[in-house]
Parts: structure tokens; sequence; C-alpha cells
């Protein structure tokens, strides 16, 4: 009889440990790998809650705030693109808020205080981060030039703000490798990059650039035709028209 007692008190106290322990709050990681599943499954809202939850639980200033913060900039720039977002005061706008901090916080995190299994996930977010930055800031200059910043085709017209954020874009473009895949979408590649960064050296106006830029695409890449002019390299009369055909998969809806 007093075996069976200790043995179903010791039940007990294990059976509360297990309670104890399940209902703490995970690691960040846990929180960060469920919301780019919900992210992969274009379910925004649900991943915002699990990278805010990452936040919440983890220490201010921890690689988990930095992991969570790039998927933040992320989710919110997917919203953008899925309702086609025009207005400069919204999800594009939150999405900057999210990176900078990320970018912000970067520069401070100790390397060699993260664990192992950390590093590979601290290096893919860094690139991730560039990437969206470079999105963020693209998309958000057109919003502002289209609600407020009137600008024509040529770059005289650019207010300060917008050319800043055309050149931001740029800038950290060119921190990405050109292996780069987005893992959470790897339809988007290092080629899209490349275009977007065309267009903004076009933008700018400096022509000499986005030839160089728009030179470097990998066509074999691409999942649709190219013509063999384009192809074999552009110079400033073809650059606008092979630029709309890539820009367009293969089909450039202004006409030559």
């Amino acid at each position: 009889m007093i075996n069976r007692i200790a043995y179903i008190s010791i039940l007990m106290v294990l059976g509360c440990n297990f309670l104890i322990e399940k209902s703490a709050p995970l690691d960040g990681d846990f929180y960060i790998q469920d919301g780019w599943l919900a992210f992969s499954s274009s379910r925004y809202e649900e991943a915002d809650k699990h990278f805010n939850t990452a936040i919440e639980t983890n220490d201010s200033g921890s690689v988990f705030h930095f992991l969570s913060l790039v998927g933040l900039g992320w989710s919110n720039i997917y919203k953008a693109q899925a309702i086609e977002e025009t207005s400069s005061n919204g999800y594009v706008k939150n999405a900057g808020e999210n990176l900078n901090a990320a970018n912000n916080l970067m520069l401070n995190i100790n390397i060699e205080e993260i664990t192992l299994d950390l590093h590979g996930d601290y290096y893919i977010g860094r690139s991730h981060l560039f990437a969206a930055l470079a999105l963020q800031r693209s998309y958000y200059a057109k919003q502002l030039a289209a609600n407020g910043v009137i600008w024509e085709t040529i770059n005289v017209t650019l207010s300060d703000t917008v050319r800043i954020l055309y050149e931001e874009s740029v800038e950290f473009s060119e921190q990405l490798e050109s292996d780069f895949i987005f893992q959470h979408d790897v339809n988007l590649r290092f080629n899209d990059i490349l275009v977007l960064r065309t267009e903004n050296y076009l933008i700018l106006g400096n022509i000499e650039e986005a030839i160089l830029s728009f030179n470097q695409i990998d066509f074999d890449q691409l999942d649709f035709e190219v013509n063999e002019e384009c192809k074999q390299g552009v110079d400033s009369s073809t650059l606008v028209k092979c630029l709309c055909l890539v820009s367009h998969n293969g089909t450039c809806p202004f006409g030559d």
C-alpha cells in the first residue's frame, strides 16, 4: 500500500512538472518557424501573431527580435502586394518601420553569443533583410510619388525624399549575393532584384548603371522567352524595350 501511494505521489509530481514545462513559452525559433509556415501559406495575419509572440517572449535586442522583425517586414510587403496597395500610409510604410528596426538591431547583435543552431538563421535573415529593404524602399517610393510627389519620366522632377528611397533600394540590393533565393517564396530570386535595381537606376536617370545591371540578368533562369537582341546585351537604345519585356514576362504591354 505504501509503495502504491508513493508511486502515485511520484506520478502526480511528474505530471505537475510536465504541465508546467508545457505551459511555459516556447523558444523564439519555434514561433518564428510557425510564422514562416503561415507566411508560406499566405496567412499573413497569423504569421504576424507568431512573429510578435517571439518578440514578446524573448529578450529585447535578441536575435529572435531581429528575425521576427524581418518576418514582419516581409508579411507587410506581401499584404500590400495582395491588395495592390497604393496608399503611402499602410502596409508598406509599416514594413519599413519593421525592417529599419531589424537593420538597426543587426548592428548591435553579438554574433559570438548566438548559439550554433541560430548562426544559419541569422545569416539567412541578413540576406532576407537586404532583399526586403530593397523591395520596400522601391515600393514606398512609388507610393509617395503617386500620392503627392508628382514626377514625370525625367529624373529632375523627383523629390529628394523619393530619390533617396530609390537610391537606398539600390544600395540594399547590392548587399545580396548572386545566388540569393527568398526561402519562403522561391519564385523570388536574385534576377528579380536585378530587374528592380535596373528600374530604379532608370528612374534615377543613371542609364549606364541601368545597362550594367540589366546585362547581369541570367536569362536561363527565366520561365519565359526574351528575344536574342536583349539576351546579347542592351545599350541606351534597347534598354527600355528589353527591360519592359523582362518586367512583363516577355510581352511588353506598351508596344515597341
